[in-house]
């Protein structure tokens, strides 16, 4: 009896091996993640192999299924551990918003973890908007690696290059909202300066954060201007960014950025949509806005004949053409970025 107690259990390691082999073949040909193609093929055999010592012993053994049950509840109980851990070990907390959370979603039959927020906002006009936008935690943590990786190649770029670089790198991980913005204009039926509006507004509504090249100090160790936000609001800033600009999916990651850093994710967006959209910086006022060719009123700059309409990203309200009253001479701004 001890023997073919042994030989069942070598028999079982067995099954687990080959549903282990076969599930990526069961993935391709069923369609469905590699976790269903395991338990699919684990049951399969188990009870293939229940059927044979029948044969061999006139009775159906359950044992194969019973040991099946037990490795499957194992496993989903580890499953359920891990998607429940809040962020992953490779990320700070500190530099997460509490306005984001940790989820899975399903993506070709596999399930990934994602960094989520779920937005609700108002247009200029007073048009509500919401849903929940993620992105791959996968794709948070791959491209703020290669964004440090590089940090001493993009010293060589301008800001204009710099903008350029992040924003051509990060579009394609950024799909998932893409997609979400998407969704919102075809079942609102925006046009087109609706649909920029509503994408404006989405980054507008996003409370404004502090981005340093260096740590992040106490307020008192700052300029009244910085001072003043940090002494409300102590974690509204993130530190050790490289350039002191976030790259695109990392800022929909944690939800931390100044005002470069929005205007290179509403380039990307922009951009991607179709829009003839400009980057405008100016060194006498330390900021950055953003340029849209769109017909419309109020402030502009003309650059290749064509005319850029400012829009303010860190501060609500602010419509297209519009900027606040110290920041209002154009000549302090220059285009040093277009997508045309």
């Amino acid at each position: 009896m001890a023997e073919k107690k042994g030989t069942g259990c070598f028999s079982f390691l067995a099954i687990i091996l080959l549903s282990v082999i076969g599930s990526g073949f069961i993935k391709g040909f069923l369609h469905v993640s590699t976790f269903t193609a395991f338990i699919i093929l684990l049951l399969t055999l188990s009870f293939l192999f229940g059927r044979l010592q029948r044969h061999q012993k006139k009775t159906f053994s359950w044992r194969y299924l019973a040991y099946s049950g037990f490795v499957l509840i194992l496993f989903l109980g580890l499953r359920y551990m891990i998607s429940n851990i809040p962020v992953s070990d490779q990320i700070s907390k500190s530099d997460i918003s509490e306005s984001m959370y940790r989820d899975r979603i399903f993506e070709k039959g596999d399930s990934i973890a994602v960094l989520s927020q779920k937005r609700q906002w108002n247009d200029n006009y007073g048009n509500s908007f919401e849903g929940n936008f993620s992105v791959r935690e996968k794709d948070y943590i791959s491209s703020k690696k290669e964004y440090f990786n590089n940090i001493q190649k993009h010293r060589q770029l301008s800001w204009g290059g710099l903008y350029q670089y992040l924003a051509t790198s990060d579009t394609p991980k950024l799909d998932l909202i893409l997609e979400k913005l998407k969704e919102i204009q075809e079942s609102n039926t925006l046009n087109q300066f609706e649909f920029a509006d509503m994408v404006v507004t989405f980054i507008q509504d996003i409370p404004y954060s502090f981005v340093f090249e260096n740590s992040c100090k106490s307020a008192d160790q700052y300029e009244e201007s910085i001072r003043v936000i940090l002494e409300s609001c102590p974690d509204c800033c993130i530190g050790n960014i490289p350039h002191g600009i976030q790259n695109p999916v990392g800022f929909m990651g944690n939800l931390k950025g100044d005002c470069d850093t929005r205007t290179v994710i509403l380039y990307a967006i922009l951009s991607y949509f179709g829009y003839d959209v400009a980057i405008l910086n100016s060194d006498y006022y330390r900021h950055s806005v953003l340029g849209l060719n769109l017909p419309s009123k109020g402030i502009y700059k003309v650059y290749n004949g064509k005319r850029y309409y400012i829009w303010e990203t860190t501060n609500k309200y602010f419509t297209l053409g519009t900027l606040p009253n110290n920041f209002k001479n154009i000549n302090h701004w220059n285009i040093v970025l277009t997508n045309t």
